[in-house]
């Protein structure tokens, strides 16, 4: 009986728009050139594989949608402890560029590493301000279970537009669950951290799969398991 009152709390007319201004604007902006290869090109010759644009616009979207309905926004940048949520991109970016990132382009692997997981990361931070950050905001009145499965299947399902085939990951249906798992464990790092930084961090965590991959998995998880909440100053109150 609760969890029906909980869903009927849930504005779900505006989230259906949402997601339907994120798919029509991914399909969309798709068909552009890839805006930043364009930049890229003026500055190296290594091509890259990473396109923006789709998370442009579901960073737009997001954005747009949490200055202009009510919905309260706890997802931040940073969080609710900022110089803790700096500590996910210093592992992520640590790990990998310790351990290095073969390439074709004759860039020392630990560079190379450092650049790719430091592009991933600013893409990763798109998407999570839409899947992790709005949608589970707009999503607060659910449970947990019920904010992961609903946040991983709209992911799942806009990378239709984002990817050719499934076909590295075994199909789409694979990928579906891949998507519902994963979406459990980001889910629940921005309600522990309430930082998109975090939950951005974990999303590249699987850049390879590798022991990077799984010294990244075992920290973030320590941190996440320990992680307090930065306390308010106690209020003072004046002397009568």
């Amino acid at each position: 009986m609760k969890i029906n009152t909980n869903i009927k709390k849930i504005n779900w007319l505006q989230i259906f728009l949402f997601y339907s201004i994120v798919l029509i604007g991914t399909y969309l902006i798709r068909k552009l050139p890839n805006l930043l290869n364009l930049i890229l090109e003026k500055i190296t010759s290594i091509p890259f594989s990473f396109n923006y644009n789709h998370g442009l616009i579901t960073l737009i979207t997001a954005l747009l949608f949490y200055r202009f309905t009510n919905i309260k926004q706890t997802a931040t940048l940073l969080g609710n402890h900022k110089l803790k949520s700096i500590l996910f991109p210093v592992i992520l970016l640590g790990c990998y560029s310790v351990y290095g990132i073969e390439n074709n382009h004759g860039v020392n692997k630990h560079v190379w590493a450092i650049i790719f997981c430091s592009l991933a990361l600013i893409y990763n931070i798109m998407e999570e301000y839409a899947w992790r950050g709005y949608l589970i905001d707009s999503l607060s009145s659910l449970n947990f279970i019920l904010k992961s499965l609903i946040s991983g299947i709209f992911w799942a399902v806009w990378h239709l537009l984002v990817f050719q085939n499934f076909d590295q990951y075994g199909g789409f249906w694979i990928f579906l669950l891949f998507c519902l798992i994963f979406s459990f464990i980001l889910t629940f790092a921005i309600q522990r951290t309430n930082s998109v930084v975090a939950s951005a961090s974990i999303h590249g965590f699987i850049i390879q799969m590798n022991i990077a991959t799984i010294v990244c998995f075992v920290m973030f998880m320590l941190v996440l398991f320990t992680w307090k909440k930065k306390e308010k100053p106690a209020a003072i109150t004046p002397a009568k």
